[in-house]
């Protein structure tokens, strides 16, 4: 990764208008670098939510450590894998920054697509569990080469219990597509 190609991510924070959820921030980067936005994250994998970055992970606490994103932890009622209080998290791009990076960290459009705004911010409209759903089905298409019965066999294997999201994310994709945003589904 070039020295402060993170700051890209918060110019995605900021397109979405803020971002709710540790989850939901994976999956909108991968969705974006997936559609071909020049985001600098290349190590994506599967893990429990889906496709996961620790550069994205590390992006997000340097850029909130550092001032750049304000990030707001709720407590839940719930606790974590380790018993501990749970939280909901949430970002927004710290309004004093605002014009350094836009002057300065721009996410190219690939040709043909629109700005980042818009295609962020339609999707964080979307629930987490369909951008979870979505994202996951395009990496396993696009990284496992996974096609047919095969795609869906472990896109239920993976995502089972989130079968109720299914059509909201094959919605959303084909929208995508239709969009020209996405092409990996043809």
């Amino acid at each position: 990764m070039r020295e402060f190609e993170e700051m890209k991510l918060a110019r995605v924070i900021d397109a979405c208008g803020g971002i709710d959820g540790r989850v939901k921030m994976q999956k909108i980067a991968y969705l974006l670098k997936a559609m071909g936005y020049d985001l600098p994250f290349d190590d994506f994998r599967i893990r429990q939510h889906g496709p996961f970055s620790r550069g994205v992970a590390c992006a997000t606490d340097l850029l909130s450590g550092a001032g750049f994103v304000v990030e707001d932890a709720q407590p839940l009622s719930i606790t974590n894998q380790l018993g501990e209080p749970a939280h909901q998290y949430s970002y927004q791009l710290n309004d004093s920054v605002r014009d350094l990076v836009h002057e300065h960290f721009d996410v190219l459009a690939p040709e043909g697509k629109p700005p980042i705004e818009g295609v962020a911010s339609e999707l964080r409209s979307q629930d987490r569990k369909v951008l979870e759903v979505a994202a996951t089905k395009i990496y396993l298409q696009s990284e496992d080469g996974l096609s047919g019965d095969e795609l869906d066999a472990e896109l239920v294997r993976l995502k089972g219990h989130l079968s109720d999201s299914f059509a909201e994310a094959d919605a959303l994709l084909a929208d995508c597509e239709e969009r020209g945003w996405l092409s990996v589904l043809s």
